[in-house]
């Protein structure tokens, strides 16, 4: 079946459920969770009003003209749950044992100096309107791995020190922090978005990396996601 059906077949039955998880749909299209995923995403992204239910019993629903007005005036909660499709980065990494998490704090800032003075050597970048800033981030295995990096259209050859990540199509609570662009104070931000998430039954996914979105390498504001799972 070709792709534009499948989507049309696809909001067709969004709409006729009107509530409804992603496995539920995957399941009845047989195609995988993170396909489902990404289907979802680009209906939004046409003006499917999908809104997501918290809760470990939540999933999505098709929102009423009148619901997505008292959504508007009323909808004060910090941590969202949203849909990401997939993401191309090319950047500079990090890794050190967890047990010396807060030393790299001192070394991230030149990171994403030195990427800066390098956006010219990456090939494919993003930049409408300016340069699509994103950091990933993953504790694993007791190693934390931070990468300072830029999303591209593609991957072509690597610049001489730096990686690259496909972050493929992901569920992720996302919070917008404010303020300091500190180390310090963005791992508060991230304390508080972990404690919301176990209080909405939300749990996050630590074999997936967080991402932290910026609009350029020392804004104040960092719009930070972190993978729920499944």
């Amino acid at each position: 079946m070709p792709k534009t059906e499948r989507m049309l077949k696809v909001m067709q039955r969004v709409y006729e459920k009107r509530s409804f998880t992603v496995g539920e749909i995957a399941e009845e299209f047989s195609v995988s969770y993170r396909t489902m995923l990404r289907y979802l995403h680009e209906l939004s992204e046409l003006g499917v009003p999908l809104y997501a239910t918290e809760g470990k019993h939540g999933g999505y629903s098709i929102l009423t003209s009148r619901q997505r007005r008292e959504l508007a005036e009323h909808d004060t909660e910090a941590v969202k749950r949203v849909v990401k499709p997939g993401i191309l980065i090319v950047g500079l990494e990090m890794k050190a044992p967890f047990t010396a998490f807060y030393m790299t704090h001192t070394l991230k800032p030149k990171l994403w100096q030195e990427l800066v003075s390098r956006l010219h050597e990456i090939p494919y970048r993003r930049s409408t309107p300016r340069p699509s800033y994103v950091a990933a981030v993953m504790n694993r295995q007791q190693i934390y791995h931070y990468v300072a990096g830029i999303e591209v259209t593609a991957l072509g050859s690597l610049p001489e020190g730096m990686v690259s990540l496909a972050i493929p199509a992901q569920e992720y609570a996302m919070y917008t922090h404010e303020g300091r662009s500190d180390r310090e104070d963005i791992d508060q931000s991230y304390a508080y978005v972990l404690q919301r998430m176990k209080q909405l039954d939300m749990n996050p996914d630590p074999g997936c990396y967080a991402l932290e979105r910026r609009d350029d390498a020392d804004a104040s504001v960092i719009r930070m996601f972190i993978p729920i799972k499944r």
